[in-house]
């Protein structure tokens, strides 16, 4: 009986042997789909910087791309370049200067002042505080200009005056100013805004424009004396052979235009000939006598009863 017995426990024992061995097996996945689990999270952080760091060098190469495009020349692609950048990168902090370049590349490389004032006008709206923000604002004035938008860019340059502290390039601006309201044929404000920039009594190449403008208009309104005035100062002191000839010529005109003839050929005697019309001078002072004999011929002469009177 106890032979038997020993049998039953040894095939008890045999059969539950592969329960414990199957329990094993079953259990041994589990391990490795935790330990694969760990693996894999463990890897997320590295995945998300290696996309992160892809995604910011797409981000550069496209701003490289548009740098290489520009220093090569080919600005319609470098232009191209800034815009996907913007489109594809919104709120990225590069996207101020990538308003700026495109801007400037469609201003002053291509010609496109329309593109350009889109741009400008994002950047000064959108980021007020970008360190582009006052050359922006000169720049939106320039593109208004150029596209016969004279009104608005009058505007611009008024309120760019408010945000600039060096008084010469006020004067610039004021100049600007000046000469679209000469294109405007307002020629009284012109002449307002000229005589701001002459104010100070500097002369130097902005006052020199100025006071050849206002002389211009004075002549043409028939303000002699004003003309005379502006021209003076100009040949007085500019240092450039061709701007005092010119400035001597308005002197000439205005001595002529008052039937001081002697004085205006005696002008036109002292200027020095232009290399290219050396001839003119001397025509000028012809057609001058000229007119000065017919006024003389015109002009009646007293008779004897008259004199006697006198």
């Amino acid at each position: 009986m106890e032979s038997q017995k020993s049998k039953v426990k040894n095939q008890k024992s045999k059969i539950e042997l592969p329960k414990a061995s199957r329990f094993d097996i079953n259990r041994s996945p589990i391990r490795r789909t935790k330990s694969h689990n760990r693996y894999y999270f463990c890897l997320l952080p590295f995945a998300f910087c290696l996309l992160t760091s892809t995604s910011a060098c797409s981000r550069g190469e496209i701003l490289d791309r548009a740098q290489a495009a520009w220093d090569n020349g080919d600005y319609a692609k470098a232009a191209e370049y800034y815009e996907q950048f913007i489109r594809e990168n919104p709120q990225n902090g590069q996207v101020p200067f990538a308003r700026f370049r495109a801007a400037t590349i469609y201003h002053r490389d291509l010609k496109k002042y329309d593109r350009a004032i889109e741009h400008y006008i994002h950047l000064i709206e959108d980021f007020p505080k970008s360190p582009d923000l006052l050359d922006a604002r000169m720049r939106l004035a320039e593109c208004y200009a150029a596209t016969g938008k004279r009104r608005e860019a009058i505007s611009e340059y008024e309120n760019l005056l408010a945000m600039i502290t060096d008084e010469q390039e006020k004067r610039r601006v004021r100049l600007n100013i000046a000469e679209l309201y000469y294109e405007l044929n307002n020629l009284g404000q012109a002449i307002a805004e000229y005589q701001s920039v002459t104010g100070n009594e500097l002369y130097d190449d902005l006052s020199e424009r100025a006071y050849l403008r206002i002389g211009g208009i004075r002549l043409l309104r028939n303000e002699y004396e004003e003309a005379l005035a502006a021209y003076q100062a100009v040949a007085q002191n500019t240092g450039n052979s061709m701007i005092r000839r010119i400035a001597r010529f308005g002197i000439a005109d205005c001595y002529q235009r008052v039937s001081l003839y002697d004085l205006a050929v005696k002008t036109l005697e002292e200027t020095e000939p232009d290399p290219n019309s050396p001839e003119y001078i001397q025509q000028r002072i012809t057609n001058i006598r000229e007119q000065q004999r017919e006024r003389n011929l015109s002009t009646p002469v007293p008779s004897e009863s008259h004199r006697k009177k006198g």
